[in-house]
């Protein structure tokens, strides 16, 4: 059996020789070509590779609203102008205020104008009086006139030219060295036009409120009759110490104190001609007060104070311009 394979694995074997043979160019081609192409490969490797182009990303070229790119600062910057324009709210809330129609509200730096009448009650008191004579009376004097006012940061200065009326009933009056036959019956009429001017300060309480505090100088030119008539004791009862129960003089002879005639419906004179009736009064006081300012364009004053005259009472209506 073997013997009959032997042939055949003889013609296998050359067979397989011959395709070896036939097959071996073939593979030394391929092998070859192989191995070119893996010497080719390692030179490649071995050269010096270039640098790669960077590959565009989103990190290298960051977006304007990329946040992760962001300097620290600039996310902390919009919180900040937040802050500033919180800061600035109130004042934008002011100037806004302040520039609407009818807001009382006054900014700082600004100056403000207004027109107005005011008026004065004056009341010069009986004691007043006695710093000069015995005698006398507690006088109420009515005064007004128009006033013009210039406000800036809480200060404001204000000029007024106005009238007052110092008019006084017959009152028991004399010098105090003059003896009881001295006493005459005064009456006045006097009468003042006054050119003064206030220099307050002001403390809000609210935006339509403030308190004033300051000063006011001037002085008032003076006319009318100042007129004596002497005195002399009315009934048993007439007190020679205070003037009181003494009526006036029928005549300049009269009994009494009228014998001398001297004071007898006598008009003092001023002082240009020799009396004591003055020319000019000086208008001098230290005031407080309420401002209030409900409207951009009405304010109204409540004043008092003491000065050369008395006290006074006052009231001020303006028309902010």
């Amino acid at each position: 059996m073997f013997r009959r394979f032997i042939p055949v694995l003889t013609l296998m074997f050359a067979s397989s020789t011959a395709l070896l043979a036939l097959s071996a160019p073939a593979h030394a081609a391929a092998k070859a070509k192989a191995k070119a192409k893996a010497d080719v490969k390692a030179e490649a490797a071995a050269a010096p590779k270039p640098e790669a182009a960077p590959e565009k990303t989103d990190d290298v070229a960051p977006k304007p609203d990329d946040a992760a790119d962001k300097p620290a600062d600039a996310d902390a910057t919009p919180a900040a102008e937040g802050a500033d324009a919180n800061k600035e709210a109130p004042k934008d809330t002011l100037v806004a205020d302040a520039e609407a129609g009818s807001s009382p509200v006054e900014l700082p730096g600004q100056t403000y104008y207004a027109v107005g009448l005011r008026y004065r009650g004056v009341i010069v008191p009986k004691f007043m009086m006695n710093l000069f004579g015995d005698g006398g009376t507690t006088v109420y004097v009515h005064g007004i006139g128009p006033e013009f006012t210039i406000r800036k940061n809480a200060f404001e200065y204000g000029f007024s030219t106005w009238f007052a009326s110092y008019a006084m009933d017959p009152t028991p009056f004399k010098a105090k060295s003059d003896g009881a036959d001295a006493w005459e019956l005064v009456s006045s009429q006097i009468k003042v036009l006054y050119l003064t001017a206030d220099f307050l300060w002001s403390h809000d309480l609210a935006p339509e409120f403030a308190f004033n505090y300051g000063l006011g100088a001037g002085f008032g030119f003076v006319w009318g009759d100042l007129k004596r008539q002497q005195a002399t004791p009315g009934a048993a009862n007439a007190n020679p110490s205070t003037g009181e129960g003494y009526v006036a003089c029928s005549g300049p002879t009269n009994i009494g104190n009228c014998v001398d005639g001297k004071h007898y419906n006598y008009n003092e004179p001023n002082w240009a001609n020799g009396g004591s009736k003055p020319v000019v009064f000086p208008w001098l006081v230290l005031q407080t007060g309420l401002r209030y300012k409900p409207h951009r364009n009405f304010i109204a004053r409540l004043d008092a104070g003491f000065g050369t005259s008395g006290f006074f009472l006052g009231l001020g209506l303006d028309y902010g311009l």
